[in-house]
């Protein structure tokens, strides 16, 4: 299993799509869009989106290492670090696990420095 995250930011200086990342060897591609949210991307042609939380932002630094923490921990969480398992989830379980490490993130922007919250501060899902 292989997941490419990367900031709109990161993705315009990199240049290319989605499509042609997931070609060179990615299960799946996460674009994280700031306060507009996240979008996943699978091999299948899938694309799933959720919107940013709604915080009063304190301090970016971190959220991007957060949401890479978060969509590993849902993911382990799914039993699904495997290429196969990867690809078997659902929209629910992309929906579900997108929201996480958008709470996550979200959280982090709530506090000074890079502090991510612990899980239980963003349970559900």
């Amino acid at each position: 299993m292989s997941l490419l995250k990367l900031s709109e930011e990161d993705a315009e200086w990199l240049g290319g799509t989605p499509d042609q990342w997931l070609s060179s060897g990615p299960s799946a591609v996460v674009v994280t869009r700031g306060g507009e949210g996240l979008t996943a991307y699978t091999r299948d042609g899938a694309e799933y989106r959720v919107p940013g939380e709604k915080v009063d932002v304190v301090d970016t630094i971190g959220a991007g290492d957060t949401v890479n923490a978060a969509l590993l921990h849902g993911l382990s969480a799914r039993d699904a670090l495997s290429a196969a398992s990867l690809a078997a989830l659902t929209a629910e379980d992309w929906g579900g696990l997108l929201r996480f490490a958008a709470r996550a993130a979200a959280v982090t922007c709530s506090r000074a420095g890079a502090e991510p919250p612990y899980a239980s501060e963003v349970a559900g899902d």
